[in-house]
């Protein structure tokens, strides 16, 4: 028989490739020894067993090769289940093989694997769940003891320290094993170069400044951003210039207060082992955080501040509690520039506005009005003729409604309001005319 091998290796930061896929090659030539050999590998390094097997490039690889009458090979052999599945993985798969006419040899069943027999078909469902549980198990493990390390100790639990901050030594590790190989805690120290940026920043915000006047100003004193000022620590990440994203983490990042904080994001994973789902990094609501309950590290903004910063807004609200709505909210675009237009009131109408290069974080384009301005009833009368006959009332609302239906934008100038279809194959006219049915 010709066997194709196929091993996994979750990752490669803490394991030797070489000896973790060499044990499992070992393995599977001892369980198939006198029966054929294997005559090519499929291997898989940094994806974990929850990832599907049409999301793992090699078992992926393995499978598109499965289908193509040169296949070089008649049947695979793994060198342990929990290498290559989680969950349901394994039901899933053993009819595709069937299929094809392919077994799948496995050293828990001691050969190849027979969905027929009772055993066999038992065997498969108690390690789906076995290897299940211990992905659940190290996990709880794992989250639990960080969480404790960063409430009790504070500790310094890895990735990039924000910026404004640096690692310096913090003592020997207190796993002793781990501090006989010469492993040392880290803990953050405020950066000279970069600790009096965040500073200034929370300062500005604090006197009321927007966040979008802030990037400007730095971007206007060539301030190196996070990513310039590190790059070493920042690979993925090519920009030179600040950008309201990045000041508006540096104001909502605790950690500026001297705390530790762990968990702010997490890890949205499939529930369904065979979905062809990748797992969604997501935010944390703050009720979900570790906050450690001493002070771990030197702030640099005091907690009283770093509290009335989360308060600013920049969001005009009316004085007399009243709501405000703009029927055109996220559509309406300017056409100089393409950016979307701020909703704006004025003498107690709706408008939009654009004022890109004067309040904005990047400089306007050539030819830029230094604030473009329409009233929503002005956009009502230069879009009205443009409107396809539906029988739809052109109201400011029923109008937002056949944009949004075409995936449209209003493209608006000072005398013109042009429909913008967003993709080549919606027409607004035709969209319009769904909605009104």
């Amino acid at each position: 028989m010709r066997f194709a091998f196929y091993a996994r290796m979750s990752t490669k930061e803490f394991q030797d490739p070489e000896s973790s896929l060499g044990w499992q090659r070992e393995a599977a030539e001892e369980l198939i020894a006198g029966h054929g050999r294997i005559v090519v590998e499929y291997l898989d390094v940094g994806h974990t067993r929850r990832r599907p097997w049409s999301r793992r490039p090699e078992a992926a690889r393995l499978l598109t090769d499965l289908g193509c009458p040169e296949c070089a090979f008649n049947a695979i052999v793994v060198g342990e289940y929990e290498r290559a599945f989680a969950g349901r993985q394994l039901r899933q798969l053993l009819p595709v093989l069937d299929a094809h006419g392919v077994d799948l040899w496995l050293p828990e069943f001691g050969g190849p694997v027979d969905p027929a027999e009772p055993d066999h078909a038992a065997a498969v469902l108690l390690l789906g769940a076995r290897s299940k549980k211990e992905i659940l198990r190290a996990r709880f493990r794992t989250t639990a003891a960080m969480r404790h390390q960063t409430l009790v100790q504070g500790r310094y639990l890895g990735g990039r320290p924000p910026y404004g901050y640096r690692l310096v030594d913090a003592g020997p590790h207190p796993n002793a094993a781990h501090a006989q190989w010469g492993r040392r805690l880290l803990r953050l120290e405020p950066d000279p170069a970069t600790a009096i940026n965040v500073t200034w920043i929370f300062s500005q915000r604090l006197a009321g400044r927007s966040v979008a006047a802030i990037v400007r100003s730095l971007n206007d004193a060539r301030i190196p951003c996070p990513s310039a000022a590190d790059p070493g620590r920042n690979p993925n990440r090519a920009t030179q210039y600040w950008t309201v994203h990045t000041v508006a983490s540096i104001l909502g990042n605790p950690r500026y207060t001297g705390r530790q904080v762990w968990n702010r994001q997490g890890t949205e994973h499939p529930t369904d082992e065979t979905a062809d789902v990748a797992a969604r990094r997501r935010w944390n609501p703050g009720r979900d955080w570790a906050v450690s309950a001493q002070r771990s590290h030197l702030g640099l903004v005091s907690e009283s501040d770093f509290v009335a910063a989360q308060a600013i807004s920049d969001r005009a609200r009316p004085t007399n509690g009243t709501t405000r709505t703009y029927a055109f909210t996220g559509l309406v675009r300017c056409a100089p520039c393409g950016r979307r237009m701020q909703p704006h009131w004025v003498h107690g109408r709706p408008g939009y506005r654009c004022r890109h290069g004067h309040t904005s974080a990047r400089p306007a384009p050539d030819g830029h009005p230094r604030n473009l301005y329409l009233s929503e009833r002005r956009i009502l009368g230069l879009l009205a003729p443009q409107l396809p006959d539906q029988g739809i009332e052109a109201t400011a609302a029923g109008i937002a409604a056949q944009v949004r239906s075409a995936g449209a934008a209003l493209n608006c100038n000072f005398s013109s309001v042009e429909v913008s279809p967003t993709t080549d194959h919606v027409s607004f006219s035709s969209a319009a005319g769904d909605a009104s049915r």
